[in-house]
């Protein structure tokens, strides 16, 4: 007698154990490989940036994504030969000089605060005891980092080639198949679901899009910004500053003092001041330098690039940084900021459902396709756009 063929049905309780099982051996096998991990990370936020530029070149003009994406290479592959070539042996030769100052300015340091105690600013008396321990150390990191990275390559010159083809040949891919990916990604989604869950990821690629997009100008506008008047005001090892005041920039309230603490130091003991300024008094014009240029930073430069999406309170931001530190690194303070905003608007997302609540009018709403296949040739965004 023969038996009816039948499809094999989860439980409920199948369904939980069977995904739990999934993403635990996920994380295992992520925390094993970490190590190759870096030039897949970092193919997939270039085809993130870049992809709504390829796919706007590509429904204007109508030429392929694979021939724009050469292009896309060409160029970049020229300007970065280019800057590297101006610049990189200067940034390397004034790194290598700063840390080599750095125990004579050490030193200098240990003297200063040994005669300085204190300042006495009118009636108000400050203790410059317990900076002591953060200048010196500040200035000792800075200079085992660059001592250490900098002037340096990381891995072999094989694994370094390997790792640069392996970026290369995936960035292609994630930018050539962009249409395709968002496509099968929202093909997973349940059909009834997949107009509010495109919503729900419209939301956070907003959040991500601007917030990247933006730290990465803002690194470019705030090391030239400062250089300009570091050159002006002869302040050794200008370049490097600039750049490292530039980068320290993606650290929200941390970075912007360890850079203007950095340019002080130097500033501080930098055998000849110009324009007839003692080296306090220059200082203190870097200091003055570095304020203003954070207040036009604020209220103009971040208003413009990133808009007003990330919106977290100052004690969330504080407690992202730390935890993000803590957990991954230079990495983790990074992508913090952007993580947190994520967070708050999956639990908004969440508290919603959970209490039965409408989803808002979103003055920021847009047309989402809710089932219909993307042709080949079509382009739908990977990215924040396109």
């Amino acid at each position: 007698m023969d038996t009816e063929a039948r499809p094999i049905r989860f439980s409920y309780q199948a369904k939980w154990i069977s995904s739990a099982i999934v993403v635990a051996l996920a994380i295992l096998l992520l925390m094993g490989i970490t190590h190759i991990l870096p030039p897949f990370i970092g193919a997939i936020i270039t085809a993130y940036l870049f992809n709504p530029l390829i796919g706007w070149l590509h429904r204007r003009t109508r030429i392929g994504r694979a021939v724009w994406i050469i292009v896309l290479y060409i160029i970049a592959g020229l300007a970065l030969y280019s800057l590297f070539t101006a610049l990189w042996p200067r940034i390397v030769q004034q790194s290598r000089d700063l840390a080599a100052s750095a125990p004579m300015i050490i030193r200098e340091l240990t003297v200063f605060f040994e005669q300085n105690q204190s300042i006495e600013i009118g009636e108000f008396v400050i203790s410059l005891a317990p900076l002591e321990a953060q200048v010196i150390g500040l200035v000792r990191d800075a200079a085992g980092w660059l001592s250490g990275n900098v002037p340096k390559i990381v891995f072999s010159a094989l694994e370094s080639v390997i790792y640069l083809l392996v970026y290369l040949i995936i960035t292609f891919y994630l930018l050539l198949q962009a249409p395709q990916l968002k496509a099968w990604a929202r093909n997973l989604i349940p059909a009834p679901y997949q107009r509010e869950i495109s919503h729900l990821g419209y939301q956070i690629d907003r959040v991500f899009s601007a917030y990247i997009r933006g730290q990465l100008i803002l690194i470019v506008i705030m090391s030239v910004l400062l250089y300009i008047p570091l050159s002006i005001l002869q302040v050794p090892y200008a370049l490097v500053i600039a750049v490292a005041s530039g980068v320290l920039e993606i650290l929200p309230i941390i970075g912007p003092w360890s850079a203007a603490g950095i340019a002080m130091t130097v500033a501080l003991f930098q055998p000849v001041t110009p324009f007839g300024l003692s080296n306090v008094a220059l200082a203190i014009l870097l200091g003055i330098i570095y304020f203003v240029l954070r207040q036009i930073e604020d209220h103009f430069i971040i208003p413009n690039v990133m808009g007003p999406l990330v919106r977290l309170h100052p004690g969330v931001v504080i407690f992202a940084i730390l935890a993000g530190g803590a957990l991954a690194g230079a990495f983790g303070l990074f992508i913090s900021i952007p993580i947190a905003a994520v967070i708050r608007i999956l639990l908004s997302y969440i508290y919603r459902k959970l209490t039965d609540q409408p989803e808002p009018p979103s003055d920021a709403d847009h047309p989402l396709v809710v089932a219909q296949p993307e042709p080949a040739t079509g382009e739908v965004a990977l990215g924040s756009q396109g």
